[in-house]
């Protein structure tokens, strides 16, 4: 992102028009669910932007899906019936942030399935400037760090659980010791549940509480904020006809609710994903509400071998307007 210039003088003032713009940026980004106000009085609404190419072209919606390091950021219990180990980077570029997830997804065998993540969101430097030049920068960021353990529950039901510590920082480079950086974090789960039938369309259904946790505070015990947890709901299945009418290719569709523990302003999310011999696939997905991540979305997946390439694009939200539509690009290898 383009870097921002201000003066040591007003240093202070600097670092909380930073800390403030990216808390706004965050608003934009997080999207959905805002519509009756309530993300100005939650904290650490990163938490809540899409991580992963394929959830994004698939609208978001990951209650119902097995997707490897995704289903770490979706609902945990989609890494279940892992039997290979992957790794993955995911990438996203907006006009508001450049993020950066690493994970892994390691099966234990008998004893379940481990998964680890670890996010940067880096909203851009801004400099610090006197009479000489630039002397310092300030770097509003955000990290996560994530572990989940996801097991079957005998043949049909799945269930996974994530710890998250979730850390807002403004840090300072050079002489800054008049500005005002700070470093608030909190922790959080996330938990989920799968069942999966045995129908000719594999008809799946899936339930997530996510981003359950200590309130975020920044400055004092009065000025915390919570999290903003959420409750996803969806089903997901198999179109049969489709492998019939075209050998090697399959058809899968997703729709899911998602909405604060309040249930008082739903938005819908729903996706659809066709794979053509298992190694193209075209994905394309809506989700409803305002903001950085929501809006229609389509997307590219290739697989050569273990590695696999996934791509995706909204077309909505202030990036969009902005002339920069919100990229995702993930890379995995599976072993």
């Amino acid at each position: 992102m383009r870097r921002r210039r201000s003066s040591r003088r007003g240093a202070l003032s600097a670092a909380r028009h930073v800390a403030v713009g990216a808390v706004l940026a965050m608003l934009a980004a997080a999207g959905p669910l805002h519509a009756q106000g309530g993300l100005s009085t939650e904290g650490a609404l990163f938490l809540l932007v899409p991580v992963g190419a394929r959830t994004v072209g698939s609208g978001q919606a990951t209650a119902t899906a097995e997707w490897g390091t995704e289903s770490l950021w979706g609902n945990p219990a989609g890494i279940a019936r892992a039997t290979r180990r992957e790794a993955a980077l995911h990438y996203s570029r907006t006009v508001v942030a450049n993020g950066t997830v690493l994970a892994l997804v390691y099966p234990a065998g008998k004893a379940g399935v481990l998964g680890f993540g670890a996010q940067l969101y880096d909203y851009g430097a801004q400099e610090l400037t006197d009479v000489d030049g630039t002397v310092g920068e300030l770097l509003p960021r955000s990290v996560v760090l994530a572990a989940t353990y996801a097991a079957t529950l005998g043949t049909a039901f799945r269930a996974g659980v994530t710890y998250k510590r979730a850390q807002s920082r403004l840090d300072c480079t050079g002489p800054c010791g008049s500005v005002a950086t700070f470093n608030a974090s909190t922790s959080g789960l996330d938990a989920g549940v799968q069942y999966q039938s045995v129908r000719a369309d594999s008809l799946a259904a899936g339930l997530t509480l996510r981003h359950l946790g200590l309130k975020l505070q920044v400055n004092d015990e009065a000025q915390s904020d919570p999290l903003p947890t959420r409750v996803q709901v969806g089903v997901g299945a198999r179109v049969p006809a489709v492998a019939k009418a075209l050998p090697g290719a399959e058809l899968h569709w997703s729709a899911e609710l998602v909405n604060r523990t309040s249930l008082d302003d739903p938005a819908v999310r729903l996706g659809a994903e066709l794979g053509l011999q298992k190694q193209l696939f075209l994905r394309a997905g809506y989700a409803s509400g305002t903001g950085e991540a929501t809006g229609p979305a389509i997307g590219l997946g290739f697989v050569r071998g273990a590695l696999r390439i996934d791509f995706a694009r909204v077309f909505g939200g202030f990036s969009s307007d902005a002339g920069q539509p919100p990229t995702f690009l993930t890379l995995r290898v599976e072993w």
